[in-house]
């Protein structure tokens, strides 16, 4: 029955968080079709022949992914070829801000579209193919010939742009070297040739270095070198095309060459989130014909208040669209939400300045029609209908702009100009802000009808669940502890109306857990029928606990513990948390005996001795193989010679790293089945015999799944993580104790085991940020793009920490079905107060950059970390896989007599 009602409130939950999603995250609404010449405006003198005179007729658009501004600006860069030409002027840079989500796919489509995204735009987003962008304007309008190589994710969102095309995976992420060399191999024999007018290049590698090692990897200023000798060569080649096409025809016009990157990273090399170091990326317009071409400005003159990095102006990433725009002379993309760069501009030729301003106030200006709809009477004025306007009205300020502008190309003054060219701005940045302030089109049907289904299963899980609290073993020595419980999940809730708690999350968890562990050090001392001998045993055991939560809490923080590890001591570390949980699995198997006096079959002994050495071996060459991995991956500069012979072994050698991780999961899985396989034997025999006064708990074999899984969950995290397992394998052991002497209730274990979940996730260097997304263990083992496998990757990754303790609290559960549900309304009920705090808080300033990200997680915790794993394969593993048997009159007698010798030993007296 129990299990019945939380399927039927797990069902509720997830179709009203289906909904609610579906009202909070919505795809934009675009205006539908495409920009074209014949709907430009006319220019103010009334000409259409021409929409305004093309700067250059050629590009070559080359995106480095994660280029920071520093990469290229800053004084230790690697691009000393595009510095050159920033000195010598033949080369104009900018800081480009990026907005959130700074992730590859919402930025391309930034960088193409200019249209506004939220942070739902991820990388299963649907393509661009029915939205207005540049590369289907070159396309198509100027039927220009494209040729695109490099990350793949540009030919999923534009199919059929390219006419020639070679894409590269972008999500193996170990991978820094062939990426883009496959990138690089094109420029020399396709650039060379005549045969197109636009070249798009996209570099991955110098994001992989950042996710392998962060900004400071000792890869990264030799990858800056390799793509500043990319950009050297395609301009060598460029610039000698470009001399021949202008000796040949003087309607040539010049060959632009972009240099750019999509979003920054941070610190630790991820990207994601709305930091400074991962909105600020390097923008680089370049071209041997600045110094030749009069229009085209050595540097910014005239500039409107221009925020200044390293220097150099700081624009907007969304301006690149309307800039390409007017340099080639196409129609703006229908959905562009950028402004025309005019630093790009000398002030001797005013009227291109003018033209390409009046062109995207035009475009702003029937974008804004969906929120001002009389803004049309100002864009198509008339001298007739003008002096019936409203010049108090935000559209005037155009109507004023074009006035100066048609007053310039009657008198050609400059003072004139710079008026006109200021009333364009004025207007374009007033649309701006207020289609940025319109672009969260909430669903708010959807939402409110995702919200109520949240709230009934919230509700329904809390009724179910609060008569646990009056069972009997709640009695009144737990009372306290569980009006703890109960306030800590108060708090947390109201924590999630406030950004601030939202950011520093991990800050409750860190408090909760010595909280708890100090109530139950207090608690083990009024113990009744307890000796002061055994009280003091049992508050010794939470004091412990405590004191290896403290340096769990502390071992990434600031200046942690593992800042005080030496390269060299890392690997010993490292070893020391491989070994843990084998010697962990020898021991539980050496305490796991035969019955006595079963008449045990010698094949079914055996069977079973070959299953438990062969469990040992693997899981002993499993951890070796991990061993021998993380070293040749990470390269390290200091390492002990006695690791240094694992990469001599000959398997290690005739492997490569794709191969080896396949052979580390194989490892695992045989692993799997050795225990399977001595499970079954054991059942079928009639002859486990736990001896629990060594500890090994009612449950062996789910002990040695943790254990055999631990070395996989290493693997997958940090190797600076490596510790954190072990402590939490001193941390459990004595929490094994602690429960079997103290029978905590139901709500106060879960909490507990709840609130250390949590905090492993924290521990292993993880936020509420999407720039803490670590991807550099998410493809060992993976030769090619499998989203599933590499999703699944991902997230084992990232929640290793969660998912040891949730698999480590399978070991310690007395009742299934009740855990499960105190566990579910814990999970409930901080997803509907979080759906109610972003309701609520819709239109907060950090409702993008800190709620958004937040409730992502939510969805990830709620969906794939609870229902998924804790309840789905948790009930797979212990009430199916691990479920104890059918005991036979035999094994009936043997646990009989077990239990009667339990009785006679005080556990606190057991080790």
């Amino acid at each position: 029955m129990k299990s019945l009602s939380l399927l039927s409130l797990a069902l509720v939950q997830l179709a009203g968080l289906t909904l609610f999603c579906k009202g909070f995250f919505p795809y934009k609404i675009y205006l539908p079709g495409f920009a074209s010449f014949e709907s430009a405006p006319a220019w103010p003198n009334g000409d259409r022949t021409t929409l305004i005179e093309p700067e250059f007729d050629r590009l070559v658009f080359v995106v480095v992914d994660a280029l920071r501004n520093d990469f290229v600006f800053g004084k230790d860069s690697g691009f000393k070829f595009v510095n050159s030409l920033i000195e010598s002027h033949t080369a104009i840079p900018f800081t480009a801000r990026a907005t959130a989500p700074t992730v590859t796919m919402p930025r391309i489509k930034a960088l193409t579209t200019d249209a506004v995204l939220n942070i739902a735009e991820s990388d299963t987003s649907s393509s661009l193919e029915f939205h207005d962008n540049w590369v289907y304007q070159l396309k198509h309008s100027l039927n220009k010939t494209i040729h695109f190589f490099g990350d793949d994710t540009w030919i999923r969102l534009l199919p059929g742009m390219f006419d020639k095309k070679d894409g590269t995976t972008s999500f193996y992420v170990t991978d820094t070297v062939q990426v883009d060399l496959n990138v690089t191999r094109h420029i020399k024999p396709d650039i060379s040739q005549p045969d197109w007018d636009i070249t798009i290049l996209h570099y991955l590698g110098l994001d992989h270095v950042g996710h392998m090692g962060g900004p400071e990897s000792k890869l990264m200023k030799p990858k800056q070198e390799e793509m500043d000798r990319a950009i050297e060569d395609i301009y060598e080649i460029v610039a000698n095309q470009d001399a021949q096409r202008m000796a040949n025809s003087q309607d040539s016009k010049g060959t632009l060459i972009i240099l750019c990157g999509d979003h920054g990273m941070n610190d630790e090399g991820n990207h994601g989130g709305s930091s400074l170091g991962e909105t600020s990326t390097a923008l680089v317009f370049m071209s041997p014909r600045f110094e030749s071409r009069p229009t085209l400005k050595k540097h910014a003159q005239q500039r409107r208040d221009t925020a200044l990095t390293f220097g150099f102006p700081i624009i907007d990433q969304t301006d690149i669209v309307p800039t390409l725009a007017s340099l080639f002379a196409f129609p703006i993309p229908k959905n562009n939400l950028g402004k025309v760069v005019t630093d790009l501009y000398r002030g001797s030729k005013s009227s291109s300045v003018l033209r390409a301003l009046q062109l995207n106030a035009y475009q702003m200006g029937h974008l804004l029609e969906r929120i001002i709809p009389e803004i049309a009477n100002y864009l198509n004025f008339t001298l007739e209908s003008k002096d019936h306007l409203d010049n108090t009205h935000p559209g005037w300020r155009y109507v004023e702009a074009f006035t100066l502008h048609q007053g310039y190309m009657d008198m050609q003054e400059e003072t004139i100009a710079t008026t006109a060219a200021k009333a364009y701005l004025e207007f374009i940045e007033f649309a701006q802000s207020q289609l940025a302030s319109t672009a969260s089109n909430y669903g708010l049907s959807d939402m409110y009808l995702g919200l109520v289904l949240i709230a009934i299963s919230a509700i329904g899980l809390i009724y179910l669940s609060v008569p646990l609290a009056y069972t009997v073993e709640s009695s009144l020595s737990w009372c306290a502890i569980q009006g703890y419980v109960a306030m800590a999940v108060i708090i947390f809730a109201g924590s999630m109306f406030a950004s601030s708690f939202v950011e520093e999350e991990h800050m409750l968890w860190y408090y909760y857990i010595p909280s708890l562990y100090l109530l139950y050090t207090l608690k083990s001392f009024y113990e009744s029928g307890c000796t002061w001998r055994e009280k003091s045993r049992l508050g010794l055991l939470c004091i412990l606990q405590m004191c290896l939560a403290r340096v769990a809490l502390g071992w990434n923080r600031g200046d942690g513990f593992v800042k005080y590890i030496s390269p060299s001591m890392q690997w010993d570390v490292l070893a020391i948390s491989l070994a843990t949980p084998v010697l962990y699995s020898t021991l539980i198997i050496y305490t796991t005996r035969q019955g006595q006096g079963t008449g045990v079959s010698q094949g079914a002994g055996i069977i079973q001795t070959l299953c438990k050495v062969g469990y040992l071996l693997l899981n002993t060459l499993t951890a070796m193989f991990i061993m021998a991995y993380k070293i040749r991956t990470e390269i390290p500069d200091e390492l002990p010679q006695t690791y240094s012979s694992l990469l001599t072994m000959e398997v290690v050698q005739r492997l490569d790293d794709v191969k080896l991780g396949r052979l580390i999961y194989n490892y695992c899985g045989a692993s799997f089945l050795a225990l399977s396989g001595l499970m079954y034997v054991t059942r079928r025999a009639g002859l486990l015999d736990v001896l629990q006064q060594n500890d090994v708990g009612s449950e062996p074999f789910l002990h040695l799944l943790l254990h055999m899984l631990t070395p996989l969950l290493i693997l997958l995290s940090k190797t600076q993580n490596a510790a954190l397992f072990t402590i939490f394998s001193m941390q459990y052991s004595m929490l094994k104790k602690w429960k079997r002497c103290s029978s905590p209730p139901t709500i106060v274990l879960c909490f507990t085991m709840t609130c250390l979940s949590h905090a492993g996730f924290f521990m292993t260097g993880h936020t509420n940020s999407i720039a803490s997304i670590d991807l550099s263990n998410a493809y060992i083992g993976v030769e090619g793009y499998d989203t599933l496998v590499i999703g699944a990757l991902t997230f084992f990754s990232n929640w290793s920490g969660s998912i040891w303790w949730t698999l480590a609290s399978w070991t310690l559960i007395s009742d299934w079905w009740d855990y499960k549900l105190v566990e579910s309304t814990f999970f409930a009920v901080f997803l509907a107060v979080l759906s109610v705090a972003v309701t609520v808080l819709r239109e907060h300033l950090f409702i993008w950059s800190v709620f958004s990200p937040k409730y992502l997680y939510q969805v990830a915790w709620s969906v794939l970390f609870h229902w998924l794993f804790q309840v789905l394969i948790g009930t797979a593993i212990v009430k199916f896989w691990a479920a104890p048997p059918s005991l036979t009159p035999d094994t009936e007698y043997v646990v009989a007599e077990d239990e009667e010798s339990e009785k006679q030993t005080n556990p606190l007296e057991q080790d």
